[in-house]
Formats: C-alpha cells, sequence, structure tokens
C-alpha cells in the first residue's frame, strides 16, 4: 500500500429559530492501531484453546476488500492457531460514507444476504453462508456491518451459525478505540536522528485512524538536504510507507518502516530492490531494526523543514 485516505471529521451548520449556530459534529470511535490490544482474542479462546494473535505479514491486493480497508486507515488482524488453520480475521475500517455502501453492492452480486444482527444495532450488514441451514454441513464464512461510522468484517473458520458469530462481533465492536484513546496513540510531531555525519527529520503532520503523512529530510555533511512527503499507516506499532526523494529523472519513492510511538522511533534494515521509480524492500521482508538511526521527539524541525 502507497497512499490512504481518510476524511476529516468537519463542522456541520444547524438552522435553528434562532438563526445558523455553528456546532462540532461529534466525534465517531476509531479503528484499533494494534492487533495485540483488541478484545477480539478473548472471545475466541472459548471455541479455539490456545489461541493467540497471528502476526501476519499482509501484502493487500489492489481490488481486494483487504486493499480497500487498509486504502481506509484501515488494519486486519488474525486470531487463533497457526498450525491448525483455526480461527478469526477482522478487518477494522473507517466508513467515508460511501466505502461500505460502494462494497455492499459487490457483496449482493456475490449472493451476501443482508440481515439485522441480533444485540447490535448496527446500521447495516450482510453476511455471506455456505450450504443449506438444517441441511448437512452449514457455515458462516463472514459477517460484514456498519456501525459506529466504521466498516467491520468479521469471518471464521468456526461459525456454524449467526449466533456463533456474535460474540467475536461484539469483540470487534468494543475493540474501536474512544476519540479520547485515539488522540492519546497519536504519534503527531516532529522526530529527529542526529548521526555524526547525517541529519534526519521525520515530521508527521496528520495522524487520523491509522493513516499518516509526514515530511522526510535527510542531510548529509557533504551533500545538499532533500525533503519529500511520506504517505503511509501506523499499525502495530510501525509506521510504513512511501516518500519522495529526488532522483536523475527527476523523483522517486522509497519504502520506509519506522517502529516505535510518540516517544521516539528507530529504523528498519532490509535489502531494497528498485522497480522503475520505486525502491521497496525485497519480500518477504527480511527486517532487523538499527538502533543507530533513532529518531527522538525534537522542537527545532520547522527550520530544516522550510529551508
Amino acid at each position: 500500500m502507497k497512499k490512504g485516505a481518510t476524511l476529516l471529521i468537519s463542522a456541520i451548520l444547524l438552522t435553528s429559530c434562532g438563526g445558523r449556530e455553528e456546532i462540532a459534529a461529534p466525534k465517531l470511535p476509531s479503528v484499533p492501531s494494534n492487533c495485540a490490544e483488541t478484545k477480539v482474542l478473548e472471545s475466541v479462546l472459548p471455541r479455539i484453546v490456545g489461541a493467540k494473535y497471528i502476526e501476519t505479514e499482509w501484502e493487500p491486493a489492489e481490488g481486494t476488500e483487504l486493499y480497500a480497508a487498509y486504502n481506509a486507515g484501515g488494519i486486519a488482524c488474525t486470531y487463533g492457531l497457526q498450525e491448525a488453520e483455526a480461527g478469526a480475521t477482522i478487518l477494522w475500517a473507517p466508513d467515508n460514507k460511501t466505502l461500505f455502501t460502494e462494497l455492499s453492492q459487490g457483496w449482493n452480486s456475490a449472493g451476501q444476504k443482508e440481515i439485522d444482527l441480533p444485540e447490535i444495532g448496527e446500521e447495516a450488514a450482510y453476511y455471506l453462508s455456505e450450504g443449506a441451514q438444517g441441511q448437512g454441513e452449514y457455515h458462516i464464512r463472514s459477517v460484514n456491518l456498519l456501525i459506529n461510522g466504521s466498516w467491520i468484517q468479521v469471518g471464521a473458520t468456526f461459525f456454524d451459525s449467526l449466533e456463533d458469530a456474535i460474540p467475536v462481533i461484539k469483540a470487534a465492536i468494543d475493540s474501536l478505540r474512544t476519540p479520547e484513546q485515539a488522540n492519546s496513540e497519536k504519534i503527531t510531531g516532529c522526530y529527529m536522528a542526529e548521526l555524526p555525519e547525517d541529519l534526519y527529520v521525520f515530521n508527521v503532520h496528520y495522524h487520523d485512524n491509522n493513516t499518516i503523512s509526514a515530511d522526510f529530510y535527510s542531510k548529509n555533511v557533504n551533500g545538499e538536504p532533500s525533503k519529500g512527503l511520506f504517505l503511509g499507516s501506523y499499525t502495530n506499532g510501525v509506521a510504513r510507507g512511501f516518500y519522495s526523494l529526488p532522483s536523475e529523472n527527476g523523483t522517486k519513492e522509497r519504502e520506509l518502516f519506522l517502529r516505535g510511538d510518540k516517544s521516539g522511533f528507530v529504523t528498519a534494515i532490509a535489502k531494497l530492490e528498485e522497480v522503475g521509480n520505486v525502491e521497496r524492500y525485497v519480500r518477504p521482508l527480511g527486517i532487523t531494526w538499527n538502533q543507530e538511526y533513532r529518531f527522538i521527539p525534537a522542537r527545532d524541525c520547522e527550520p530544516l523543514l522550510r529551508g
């Protein structure tokens, strides 16, 4: 994924008998940012003893629902037993007023059925099943729902009925972050790494749900400084994306991973491959983390970025 997109909540105008009054739109919950901190595992353990969060190297293909979720600033998490191929995978993504509606057209075409989920209070929901209920093997493959401004997709290997899915769906909803939680976890701010001959700046100026954008600045004592725009995501404690930098043919994009939180970041070390004007880490990822390139919070970044 090279680019993410979310919508900022804006103010709305309300016409009343006293005239036009500007009020703030209600703040909606944010999707989870860390799979290890959701409440879903607790709901899976009664069905899969020994289940755990399974770290997954997602590489969403354009046109898939996984790509749509990540492109909107979402996250995907899997919980279960990898060796037994049993578990549940959850997608969370902020809805931008059109995402769920657009996807539901495809769900209808694929045979998903609209449903009113018991005890949930969703705005809309669809489910996909296999087999005929009461006639041999029957399985619920996935449930998609729109609730609290978020699209949530729940799929599992152990849903033999919609009732089986309800505890996991509730846990997925309960895993949405309150506005206060999301604000406390934002990484907006400036971070600087100073080495004997190099200076690097990572200035995060936008962080909403899991989408971030930042200025990335570098300067070697023997060369000219360069600055590029970084666009990417921040999930599971890793900022990942691409930033632009000058090249002989204009500009090119380079992949960058940084691990940490608002107290500081370290950069990834991995082999790069160049395809066209894009440099990306070789897959499967073989990353180690370079403690030498440590970005710490800084206050004096703006003069460098303006220069």
